[in-house]
């Protein structure tokens, strides 16, 4: 009867667990994860971003340095 009620509260506490673990991973899974991968999403965009204004600029400083050479 001891071995009984032992093994029962070892099962609960192991169920106990099991649940806490699924909602951990449901909380990555469906809110931790797509906002991080939201913040990536920005990120690349404004890298990209940045990459086509930096090369706008140097064109555009090019065409000075173009320009006073010929001047």
């Amino acid at each position: 009867m001891v071995k009984a009620a032992e093994l029962e509260t070892t099962m609960k506490k192991l169920l106990e667990e099991i649940e806490r673990t699924k909602r951990r991973v449901n909380a990555l899974e469906f809110k931790v994860l797509p906002e991080l991968e939201e913040i990536e999403r920005f990120i690349r965009f404004r890298l990209e971003e940045m990459e086509r204004d930096n090369i706008f600029r140097l064109k555009r400083i090019k065409s000075k340095a173009e320009k006073r050479a010929e001047a």
